[in-house]
């Protein structure tokens, strides 16, 4: 059988292309299925991770002044993640960015698989319908834990009649989060599983032996977060480096460069990019992260973490880092930034025995899920 799956992986964060790797090596290594990743990015998606924003709005100018001012870093960091694109994605051949172009090629699959990511949320500029395979009725769907993030499709969508339609022709319905699993549920009158990441399908064995993981040396804390701009949560974290002896590692060159995070004593990492995420997390004493991807392989590779929040960006709807968190028995490990700068036991260590049963357990699930859908 010929699988396609159509996902975030052009988008230039760790978290996206990772779950797009995931995926596309088991369902080719254990399962034996010739796959491959759909090469598709709406222009929306081009402009965000592209060199430049194309776009004629304020954000776009200010972004585009921040790379031509920080030109060097900016070049090095879109050549990192191109580089792991290039040699470690099974892509198509071709490169589509509409709708009708999915159209014409979508006969050459026997399967597509949507998912996993946010490509189900439908506030996300660089998502849209086709993630949802609307481009096609002939071809066999099968949704692999997709994302709706922190939007309730059931509010937001435009018309939710077409939604309905479109979910009532997959033969697979499953999701990431208990949120986006009842909305589903509730527009579509079917059971919807939730099934695990596609990152948490290879255990750290495999990831070490699938992908030239650096080993890095030391005691240091790696920062994995979303924004970088808030003074308080950078001066929070330099106290914690303080307080710990332990220096602070960032990937995220761009915001290093731009929010001049060497003040707070917020070290750039020589290398950005997916395989230098990896390093980090497999090899870090503590993570401190604002992203799902960062609490899971902070838990699969058995890191103690904080994963933190504040009180201006919470969104009762999004529970991707709280459910995450449940499902590993990890509940107190979630803190908004202004309630761990007092935390005293912020190297507390984590027990992670009953966490790996419960991956294992995950990742058996989600086995299983595919398994029947190669049916």
């Amino acid at each position: 059988m010929k699988i396609g799956i159509l996902t975030f992986q052009a988008s230039h964060n760790c978290g996206s292309m990772l779950q797009a790797f995931a995926l596309q090596y088991v369902i080719a290594n254990k399962f034996h299925h010739e796959c491959e990743l759909i090469n598709y990015a709406n222009n929306v998606s081009r402009n965000m991770y592209g060199f430049f924003d194309h776009r004629i709005n304020r954000a776009s100018i200010k972004r585009n002044f921040n790379t031509l001012f920080h030109l060097r870093t900016f070049k090095e960091s879109f050549r990192e993640y191109e580089d792991f694109s290039n040699k470690h994605l099974v892509l198509s051949q071709g490169d589509y960015r509409t709708g009708k172009e999915l159209s014409e090629i979508a006969s050459k699959y026997d399967m597509i698989i949507a998912g996993g990511d946010q490509v189900w949320n439908v506030c996300c500029a660089d998502a849209g319908k086709e993630f949802y395979l609307n481009f096609t009725h002939d071809v066999r769907k099968v949704a692999y834990s997709p994302s709706l993030g922190g939007t309730n499709i059931l509010k937001k969508a435009d018309d939710l009649n077409v939604y309905k339609q479109l979910l009532s022709e997959f033969e697979h319905l499953s999701v990431r989060e208990p949120h986006g699993k009842m909305w589903l549920e509730e527009l579509s009158g079917r059971e919807v599983k939730i099934i695990a990441d596609p990152t948490l399908l290879l255990s750290p064995e495999e990831w070490c032996k699938a992908l030239p993981i650096p080993e890095i040396g030391g005691k240091f804390i790696f920062n994995y977060a979303f924004y970088y701009d808030r003074f308080e949560t950078n001066r929070i974290i330099h106290k914690i480096s303080e307080e710990t002896g332990m220096p602070v590692y960032t990937i995220d060159l761009k915001s290093h460069a731009i929010h001049h995070l060497d003040k707070y004593g917020i070290k750039r990492y020589k290398y950005t990019g997916p395989l230098a995420f990896l390093g980090l997390m497999k090899n870090a004493s503590l993570v401190l992260t604002q992203s799902f991807h960062g609490t899971l392989f902070s838990s699969l590779f058995n890191r103690p973490f904080w994963s933190y929040n504040w009180i201006g960006m919470h969104n009762p709807d999004d529970d991707r880092a709280t459910a995450i968190l449940e499902q590993m028995g990890l509940p107190d490990r979630y803190q908004m930034i202004d309630d761990l700068k007092a935390n005293d036991e912020i190297l507390r260590p984590i027990d992670f025995a009953p966490v790996n049963k419960r991956i294992e357990d995950m990742r058996a699930c989600a086995m299983d899920y595919l398994a029947d859908c190669f049916k």
